[in-house]
C-alpha cells in the first residue's frame, strides 16, 4: 500500500512540475530578483557606483559581491510605493535589485552590472515588489507572481502619469497581500509600466570633461539598452527590444538597418568605447524613434 502511494504521490510532483514549467514563456525576458545589502559606496563616482554583497540562500556556499551602477536607474519606495529621483545610499542599507536574465556582467573582480530597478528602504518594507514580464493572463515569465488587474488597477507610466492597463509587458508590481499559492496571486496596489520611451536620461551627464563626446557602454545602459561585444569580428552591438545597430570598432563604422556611415570622432581607450552625440542621435532616432 505505501508503495503504492508513493508512485501515486511521485506521479502527481512530476505532472505538476511539469506543467508548472510549461506555463513559461520562452519567446520572453524575465527578470532576476535579488536582495542585498550595501557593503561600500562611491561618493565621487560619476555613476553612482555601489558595491553590494548578496543575500545568502541556502543553496548559496558563499555570498556574491557584486558593484551595481544607480546613476538614472529606477529606484522604488519599499514604505512609501513611490519612486524616487535621488537616493543617497549608505553603508549596511538593504536594498533589493532586478534585472533582465540577458543583462551583461563585466568580469572584474567583484564583477561589475547595471541593474534596472532597485527597491530602496527594503528592511520591513510596507509594499511587496517584483519585476517581470507579465504575460497577457498576468503571470510573471519568471514564475514568482500572478497578478489580477481590472479597470480599477492603478496603471503608472514612470512620470507618475495614469495609464491604460497595458498586460504582455515588463512591469514594475507593488502589492500589500498575496496569496500563499506558487507563485502568489495578487491584486496589485500599483503597477508601474516600463516602456523605454519614458525613461528620462541627460545625455550631458554621460560627456567626457575634455572632449565632445560620450560614455557609449554607460549611457545606453542607462537607457536600458543591451550592450554586446563579439570580440571575434570586433563588433559592438546595441539593443532595444527588437531593434539592434552594430559598430564596426576597428573600422569605426555604424550599421543602421541598411545604411552604414562613417562615425566622427569614435575612439576606444582602454577598453571603452566614446561616442559623438551625433551617432547617438542617429542611432537614437532608429531605435527609440526620436
Amino acid at each position: 500500500m505505501k508503495k503504492i502511494l508513493t508512485f501515486i504521490l511521485a506521479c502527481t510532483l512530476f505532472i505538476s512540475g511539469s506543467v508548472f514549467a510549461q506555463e513559461k514563456n520562452p519567446d520572453k525576458d524575465g527578470f532576476k530578483a535579488q536582495y542585498a545589502k550595501v557593503v561600500e559606496t562611491a561618493d565621487g563616482s560619476d555613476y553612482g557606483q555601489i558595491l553590494v554583497e548578496d543575500e545568502k540562500s541556502s543553496e548559496d556556499k558563499e555570498t556574491q559581491k557584486m558593484f551595481l551602477y544607480t546613476k538614472d536607474i529606477l529606484k522604488i519606495d519599499l514604505k512609501t510605493g513611490e519612486v524616487v529621483k535621488d537616493h543617497k545610499f549608505s553603508k549596511g542599507e538593504k536594498i533589493q535589485y532586478f534585472y533582465k536574465n540577458n543583462t551583461p556582467v563585466m568580469m572584474s573582480y567583484p564583477a561589475k552590472m547595471t541593474p534596472d530597478v532597485i527597491g530602496i528602504n527594503a528592511e520591513d518594507p510596507k509594499f511587496s515588489l517584483d519585476v517581470d514580464h507579465f504575460d497577457k493572463d498576468g503571470r510573471g515569465v519568471s514564475n514568482r507572481l500572478v497578478i489580477k488587474v481590472d479597470e480599477n488597477t492603478d496603471f503608472q507610466n514612470l512620470m507618475g502619469e495614469k495609464v491604460e492597463p497595458q498586460m504582455d509587458s515588463d512591469l514594475a508590481v507593488l502589492y500589500t497581500v498575496a496569496t500563499r499559492s506558487l507563485p502568489p496571486i495578487t491584486n496589485p496596489d500599483k503597477v508601474l509600466v516600463l516602456n523605454i520611451n519614458d525613461k528620462v536620461v541627460n545625455l550631458s551627464d554621460y560627456k567626457l570633461e575634455d572632449k565632445d563626446l560620450f560614455y557609449l557602454r554607460k549611457y545606453y545602459e542607462a537607457l536600458g539598452a543591451k550592450i554586446e561585444w563579439n570580440n571575434d569580428e570586433h563588433l559592438t552591438k546595441i539593443s532595444i527590444g527588437d531593434k539592434s545597430v552594430e559598430i564596426k570598432n576597428s573600422e569605426a563604422k555604424l550599421q543602421i538597418a541598411d545604411k552604414v556611415v562613417d562615425m566622427d570622432g569614435f575612439v576606444v581607450e582602454d577598453g571603452t568605447s566614446y561616442i559623438s552625440e551625433k551617432n547617438i542621435n542617429e542611432i537614437n532616432e532608429y531605435l527609440l524613434n526620436k
